[in-house]
Formats: C-alpha cells, structure tokens, sequence
C-alpha cells in the first residue's frame, strides 16, 4: 500500500493515520501503530472515492476530552472471510496523544486503499464513532501505556459510550505523566506505615500489646493494602528487587526501573518518618531521654525500623538467609502472576500475598528479620539518620546495610525469578525462553538458523 504525503501540508513530525477499507488489509499499514476507534462507510463511499469525508480527529488543540460512540457493533468482530464492509480506522501513536495533552493538533493522515493518502490538518470535533477490534491483542500496546487496549468479546454487550479524558490542568498533567512512580511511592509509604507501625506498638506498648505473628501480619497487611492502593497504576512493585527482577526476566522497561527504586525508596523513607512522629513519646520513654536515640544498646529502637542480624550469625549467613527468603519470596510472586500456572482470581492479588509474607516471615524470619526488600530496610535507615539515630547505622557490621538488606535481597530475587523460568515458566518474556539462536530469512523466505 502507497502512501504519499502531499507538500507543504505536512508540518507535524508526528502524524495521525487513518484508514479506510477493510480490515484484512490493515496489516499493511505502515508502522503498524494501534488502533483506537473504526466505525463502518456507508455504501456510497467507495475506498476509491475521492469525496469522502474523512472521520474527524480525536482530539484537538485545547481539548479536554472526546467520546467515541458506537454505531455499527456487529461491524468487527469474528466471521470476517470475504465482502467485508469498508470500515475506517484511527490509528494513534503515543505522540500523538502527547501532543493532544499539550494542546496541540497532530496531522490526519487518511490512507485508502489501491489509492493514494491524503494529509490534512486535524479537526476538532466533540464526537467520533468507534467499535473496539481484536487487532488491538497482535499490537504492542502494553509498551505504550498511554494507548487504551480495546479487546472485542462478542458475548458481552458492547458499550454506547468510550471516554478518552485529557488532563485538564498542570496537576492532572503532572499526575498523569507520573502516575507510575506516584503509585510506587505511595505503596511503599502504605506498606512501611503499617510494617513499621506494628514492630513498635509491639515493642513499646507498656503491655506488649502484639507478639512475632501480629508483627508479621502487619508486614502482610502492609504489603496487601500497598498492592490494593498502587496494583491498578504501577503493577505494585513496591519492591526494587522485585523491580530489577521483572526488568530481567518479563521485560519491564529499563528505563523506569531508576525512577520506580527511587520512589520505592522515599516513599518508605516517608512512611517511616511518619511513624517515628507517631510515636515520639513512646521512642523517648523507652530510650530513656527526649530525643535520645541509640543504636546497639537494650533499649535501643533503631531495630524497629530497619533490620538487623542475630549476634550468633555470620555475615555470610545472613547474607545467605537473605539470599533464600528473597527467593521464595520471588518465585511464588512470579507462579501467582503466571496466566498459564492457575493465577489469582481478579482482586485477591494483595490477600494473597498477605499469607505469602506471613508464611515466610514464620518460616525464614528470625536470623536476619525477613527484609527482602531494598527500600524497606533503606528508606527506614535514612529516617532514622534524619531524627538523630547515631551514625553506627550505617558502619554497624562493616556496612551491614549494603550487602544484606540490598544486594543479598536483588541476588535473591533474581535467584528466584531464574529458577521459576528454568523450571516451570514457558512464557516468550523470559530470556530463557527466547531463541538461541538468530533467525534469519533465506532467499526463498523459508528460516534458517545462524
């Protein structure tokens, strides 16, 4: 299929395509973009004829939001073989919809074909109609997340109505174009509030008002409601080894796992200043002193915050001990996500993970205090610093804090990401399931291995 820019027109560096004809042909669009709304021609506007009015844009300069209704339901969907009626296409790029957040009107671009394409400035119309398609399923939108992914179910009733919303001021703007790391953060903050929460009204309440298994429910309530509160948003990591080892091992993009620790990270960092300022009084009567807060001693209560090793351990234990738990912990996150190995039921992901916590932390607690998790143990560690702890924190074990709480709970995780992939993941994202070899086309386009 030919497609031909007129001169002059052309201004954007980034172009709406829109295609009419039918849709077995779709495939041949250039750029293979995602297609947000169809709807079907009538009859008199053949492909072929020069005077049809093309679909206006979605969204144009100063817009808030569109709509897109549905005309035609029965227009997409299964039975498609021949006489397919002439349906018309929006594909939209992720700059695009940029550019529509910033006010700006990208170009249309109307492809027909055996015919050639023609390029116009969008239009700013209210109203489009649209129908979902399963082409969405074979297009790579889950590596663009401003895309919304239509997927076509022809036993449930279709909509009437699709919202497309553009934020609508610098607030909106900013949440939107960081809601992943605002979603980290505040997970991370929900899970140290109710983690750290629970290690100090155990161990300050003057009646020890909670044992080892209150503590390690508050850490799976913690992890729970962190996974309820961000798991729509961000995927809840809230976990920078579980981070590094989905980047790893499922192909989470590189380029956000720098922003997700550091939101993880102050976000515990917040959540633990919160606590210390809720229990102010009760650190100040048990370390004997306004403001006194030491490390090391009996009543000392920077272990509450972040972890510590039992004295009859090594350091190569603990970073064993670590090293073990993390894993567990990571390989029954990954068989619990894995749609082809009995995945969690829709909204029991943070329940079941509640149980996960509190069956390694009664399992594989006691020697190190169950980090797994970077930002819990660092994010506490500088809250501490801030409100006076002393600065053994950080040399106590020749640097304790980098070498277990950081790179033993990584190696773990990624220990048990390769272990469920070795053994029982037969998924495409996985390195160990990808080709070992190139392939390459031959001349008479058959494969061949190089």
């Amino acid at each position: 299929m030919e497609v031909h820019h007129t001169p002059g027109v052309h201004s954007a560096v980034h172009e709406e395509i829109r295609y009419n004809g039918p849709m077995s042909d779709i495939s041949s669009i250039p750029g293979s973009h995602p297609i947000l709304a169809a709807r079907s021609l009538p009859d008199e506007q053949h492909p072929a004829a020069p005077d049809v009015q093309p679909m206006h844009n979605v969204v144009g300069p100063g817009a808030t939001h569109a709509h897109a209704y549905h005309s035609h339901p029965g227009v997409i969907g299964p039975g498609y073989r021949s006489h397919e009626p002439q349906v018309q296409y929006i594909l939209v790029t992720p700059e695009m919809l940029e550019q529509m957040q910033h006010g700006q009107a990208p170009t249309s671009h109307t492809v027909w074909p055996g015919a050639v394409g023609h390029i116009t400035p969008a239009d700013t119309p209210a109203h489009t109609t649209a129908h979902p398609t399963p082409k969405n399923s074979s297009l790579p939108v889950h590596k663009q997340t401003s895309v919304e992914h239509f997927e076509h179910h022809p036993e449930l009733e279709v909509p009437d109505r699709a919202d497309i919303c553009m934020p609508a001021n610098p607030l909106a703007r900013f949440r939107h174009k960081y809601k992943d790391y605002i979603g980290e953060f505040i997970g991370t903050m929900i899970l140290l509030i109710f983690g750290n929460g629970v290690n100090c009204q155990a161990v300050l309440s003057e009646w020890k008002q909670g044992q080892y298994l209150s503590i390690s429910f508050g850490w799976g309530i913690g992890v729970m409601f962190g996974v309820y509160v961000c798991g729509g948003v961000s995927g809840a990591h809230i976990n920078p080894a579980v981070t590094i080892s989905l980047a790893t091992f499922r192909g989470f993009p590189w380029r956000k796992v720098p922003g997700y620790i550091l939101a993880q990270t102050l976000g515990a960092c917040f959540g633990s200043c919160l606590v210390q300022g809720n229990y102010h009084r009760l650190l100040n009567q048990f370390e004997g002193g306004y403001n006194v807060r030491t490390f090391g001693l009996e009543t000392s209560t920077g272990a509450l915050f972040f972890t510590n090793t039992q004295p009859y351990m090594t350091n190569v234990g603990a970073f064993f001990s670590e090293v073990f738990a993390t894993a567990v912990l990571m390989g029954l996150i990954l068989c619990l996500s894995d749609q082809n190995n009995n995945p969690i039921p829709n909204g029991m992901n943070g329940m079941v993970l509640l149980w996960l916590i509190v069956g390694i932390g009664a399992a594989l607690g006691t020697e190190t205090a169950y980090c797994l998790n970077p930002a819990r143990d660092l994010g506490p560690r500088i809250a501490c610093a801030m409100f006076g702890y002393p600065k053994t924190i950080w040399t106590y074990r020749n640097c304790y804090w980098i070498y277990t709480p950081i790179i033993a709970t990584i190696c773990g995780a990624l220990v048990g990401a390769f272990t469920y992939d070795l053994c029982i993941f037969d998924g495409k994202e996985s390195p160990l399931n990808k080709p070992w070899r190139k392939e390459k086309k031959t001349e008479k386009g058959e494969l061949a291995h190089v």
